[in-house]
Formats: structure tokens, C-alpha cells, sequence
């Protein structure tokens, strides 16, 4: 319990911090179409908070190295407050990208301190139960943000306001702890080539991850305001619904297909997962005039699948990692998603209007997520699995990292 306690005040930041992301990332697509957008647009802005999210946590070590945690958390959280506020004294789709970019960086650099700080506060026998609480309390806060704004407008001042509250609550924590910062990280890297030689199959799954879910949760919101038009709340309702229902079937089946991939080799387990995500997806996609509690889980089966299997992949390249390569490898992997997201939301805007079909959105996820099945066959076939005396315990693992890449246990 000591461990929790002196971790408490960074949990408790995360918390806010992913309220406001919540709410963010259902208003904000919801507003661009309110202000004309096309999908298409609504996705380029989306590609534009996953560059500034890449630019975040290329330069985040650095700045942490600078400034330490606290003052790098406390200016990024003033500018992401700041720059919600000015999404409504700029009610413009141009005007957002750019604010979604300054958003995108100033996340990178509030999960960076966040998490560095978490890995050295955490003696390393109990970091794993601690890292997987921290995980958990996070995800349950992005799905329990948008329900603050069911019922509003998307455009509405108040959702921003919501937003900006939280992102202001997460400053206090952070600025009344008494504990003392960690020592600045290592700056060193890991070269793109040499983590794909290292574990290609990681390589591909993460990108994969980073191409479909990144595309088809920026476009969620608009698809649910048309199937789902009947639920309360309106088209904030309905997306924070859509949300909910496929964050929460990737959290049930996170544990279990991590724990799984202990004992079965990783590419398999991925594999399934994806096979999940497919059958969801074509189901989605083939019959979009579904019922409505059909059309939810569905939407929970599609995040079973597709929201689970990053950390999957990131345990696959730390079984074939140096021990003293992991915290490298994990920033390289976040980087590659990062690098995946920027071109998954432009592709999902695309395909969501499709002149002969209604479900392009899920027939896009389908086909990538058909991809990554054949990747990992591919991959199994060409290169045997590590010795399971080789293995690292899988341990619960969200791409919401900065570059420090060093809250896994398994970094020690």
C-alpha cells in the first residue's frame, strides 16, 4: 500500500487528465461536423493531434531533462486548457487543426512526466499492480468523460468548459505533491530499423493498432449519431455510448488475452483478437440498419478485439529485447503507433463515405484488421516464437505513453 500511496497524486492527475480527453474526443468531431466538416476533414484534424502527439513525444525526454516533470506537466496542461477554451473563440474546422495539433503535443508531454515519474516512484516488486491500476483508472475515466456532456450540444460552451475544468483539476495534484521528482530520463533511442529487425510482427501490430483504432474512434462519435439516432442525449448521447461500449469490451478482455499470451505464442493471440475485431467489424459494416442494441455489441465485440492487443505486441518485442533495450523499445513502439494514427483517420474519413456503402467506417477496420491476421501468420511461419523461459510477464500496457516508455515493470 506504500507504493500506491505515493503514487496516488499521479493516478489521481491521469484520472482528470483522461476525463478531458473523453470529453475531447467526442465533442470534437461531433463539433466539426456541426461546423460543416466533411469526414474526410474531420479525419485530416485527427491526423493532425497524432502529428502533434508524435512531435510531443519525440521532444518530451528533453524537456523533461530541462524542466523537470512537474513544470513540463503544469505548462502543457495551461496550454491544452488554454487551447480547448480557444476552440470556442475560433469556431472554425482550419482553426481546430491547428489547435488539435497543440493539443496532441501538449498529451505527449503530460503522460511523459506523468508515467517516468510513476516508474520511479514504484519499488519494482509491486510496479506491475500498480501499473495495472494505473491503467485501469485510466481507461475507466476516458469512458466516463463523455457522459459529463450527453445532452449538449457539440458546439455548445458548455462540453469545452467541462473540458477545461478537468484539465485545470489535474494541475493540483501535481503542484501540491510533497514528493520529490525523479532523476531526468535517458535521452537515448532505439533506430526504427533495428526494432523492426528486432520483432517485425510488434512492429506491424502496433502500426496496425495506431491505423485502426485511431481512425475508426476519431470518426465513432459521427457514426453513432446515425445508428444510433434513438438513444437519450442526443448525438453527444449516442457517442458517449458508442464510446463507452467499445472501451469497455476492450478492458474486459485486455487481462485475459494478455495473460493468455503468456502460454500461447503472442502472433497467435494477436491473431484472434483481430479475427474478433474482423467479424465485428464486417458485421457492422455489411448491416448498418441493425437494431440498436445490436449495433452496441457489436461495438463492445469490436473493442474486444481491436482495443486489446497493443500491449500484446509490446510484450512480443520485450521477449526478444535486451534487458537494458526495453524502455527503448517501448518508446520506438509508441512512436510507431503515433506514426499509424496520423495515417489512420484520413483513410477511416474516406472510407466513411463511400458512395456503395453505409459502412465503409467498419469495412475499413475489417479489411486492416484481416491484414494484421495474415501479418501474424506470416510472421509465426517465418520466425519461431522465443523459449518461454525467455518471456517477460505480460503486464498491462496503453498507448497513452510520452517518450520515457519506462512504466512497464518489466523496464527494471
Amino acid at each position: 500500500m506504500a507504493d500506491y500511496r505515493n503514487v496516488w497524486v499521479l493516478i489521481a492527475a491521469v484520472v482528470f487528465l483522461q476525463l478531458g480527453g473523453g470529453v475531447l474526443g467526442v465533442v470534437t468531431p461531433l463539433g466539426l461536423e456541426t461546423l460543416g466538416a466533411s469526414p474526410a476533414l474531420i479525419g485530416a484534424v485527427a491526423a493532425g493531434y497524432a502529428v502533434g502527439f508524435m512531435a510531443g513525444a519525440w521532444t518530451s525526454s528533453n524537456a523533461i531533462i530541462a524542466f523537470g516533470n512537474i513544470r513540463v506537466f503544469s505548462a502543457a496542461a495551461a496550454v491544452c486548457g488554454s487551447s480547448v477554451l480557444a476552440m470556442q473563440l475560433a469556431l472554425d474546422p482550419w482553426g481546430w487543426s491547428v489547435i488539435r495539433v497543440v493539443q496532441g503535443a501538449a498529451f505527449a508531454w503530460m503522460f511523459s512526466s506523468i508515467e517516468s515519474w510513476l516508474s520511479s516512484a514504484v519499488s519494482p516488486r509491486s510496479r506491475g499492480s500498480v501499473s495495472g491500476f494505473y491503467h485501469l483508472m485510466s481507461k475507466v475515466a476516458l469512458v466516463v468523460g463523455p457522459f459529463f456532456v450527453t445532452g449538449l450540444a457539440p458546439i455548445d460552451f458548455r462540453p469545452y468548459l467541462w473540458c477545461a475544468i478537468f484539465l485545470t483539476l489535474s494541475l493540483l495534484p501535481i503542484c501540491l505533491t510533497r514528493r520529490g521528482e525523479p532523476a531526468p530520463p535517458s535521452s537515448e533511442s532505439l533506430p526504427l530499423t533495428r526494432l523492426f529487425q528486432l520483432a517485425p510482427a510488434a512492429v506491424i501490430s502496433v502500426f496496425l493498432a495506431g491505423v485502426i483504432n485511431s481512425g475508426t474512434m476519431a470518426l465513432l462519435p459521427i457514426y453513432a449519431g446515425i445508428a444510433l439516432p434513438n438513444v437519450g442525449g442526443g448525438a453527444t448521447g449516442a457517442a458517449a455510448l458508442a464510446a463507452a461500449a467499445a472501451w469497455t469490451g476492450g478492458m474486459i478482455t485486455q487481462w485475459p488475452a494478455g495473460r493468455i499470451s503468456d502460454v500461447v505464442d503472442r502472433r497467435i493471440v494477436i491473431a484472434v483478437m483481430a479475427a474478433l475485431a474482423t467479424v465485428a467489424a464486417l458485421v457492422l459494416g455489411l448491416f448498418p440498419g441493425l437494431p440498436e442494441l445490436y449495433i452496441i455489441i457489436a461495438l463492445g465485440v469490436w473493442g474486444a478485439g481491436s482495443l486489446s492487443f497493443y500491449g500484446i505486441g509490446v510484450a512480443h518485442a520485450i521477449d526478444r529485447a535486451h534487458h537494458s533495450q526495453i524502455s527503448r523499445v517501448m518508446s520506438g513502439l509508441l512512436f510507431v503507433w503515433a506514426a499509424g494514427s496520423v495515417i489512420g483517420p484520413p483513410l477511416s474519413g474516406f472510407a466513411f463515405r463511400l458512395p456503395f456503402t453505409q459502412g465503409g467506417l467498419f469495412l475499413l477496420a475489417a479489411a486492416l484488421s484481416a491484414v494484421l491476421i495474415v501479418s501474424m501468420l506470416w510472421r509465426r511461419a517465418a520466425r519461431k516464437e522465443p523459449p518461454k523461459e525467455d518471456h517477460e510477464p505480460w503486464n498491462i500496457t496503453l498507448p497513452t505513453m510520452g517518450s520515457s516508455g519506462e512504466i512497464d515493470p518489466r523496464a527494471e
